[in-house]
């Protein structure tokens, strides 16, 4: 008798931009059975995408984490981390820069549309112009989102 499937179903989207939708069956033994993976993106990112559905199978654990920085590799990046339990960013309040007023999520979608450096992230939100206290913070968050750890 084999083991019984659970279904995972995840939804991974930046406002406006990229969008992954899974549907990921798992059996008792943290095998994936099957998984069903639907994008909305440009055509560099749906190929990532195509390209990685190849390797949704075999062990959770054994998942491969998509290296790079680009925004597909970024994306895939949290939802492999996501379905392996192991996602966990390092800023987690609803905003990071208290002088500016600027949400997590804003400078989040700056460094996964490409701000990598703090500066980048500055120039693009305004977040460490204040009292610069959050700059560690987006320094982590940008390490966190370029290496998934």
């Amino acid at each position: 008798m084999g083991a019984s499937a659970r279904t995972r179903d995840i939804h991974i989207a930046w406002p406006g931009r990229e969008e992954i939708k899974g549907h990921i069956e798992i059996d008792d033994n943290d095998i994936i059975v099957r998984a069903v993976l639907l994008g909305i993106g440009g055509p560099e990112f749906l190929q990532a995408l195509a390209d990685y559905r190849g390797k949704m199978k075999g062990p959770l654990k054994d998942l491969p984490l998509p290296e790079g920085v680009s925004g597909a590799a970024i994306l895939l990046r949290e939802m492999a981390l996501k379905l392996k339990g192991e996602w966990n960013p390092p800023y987690k309040d609803e905003e990071t820069c208290h002088c500016r007023s600027v949400p997590t999520a804003i400078i989040d979608l700056a460094i996964c549309t490409g701000a990598h450096t703090s500066r980048k992230v500055t120039e693009l939100t305004s977040a460490s112009t204040g009292c610069g206290t959050c700059r560690p913070d987006v320094e982590a968050m940008i390490r966190y989102r370029l290496t998934g750890s």
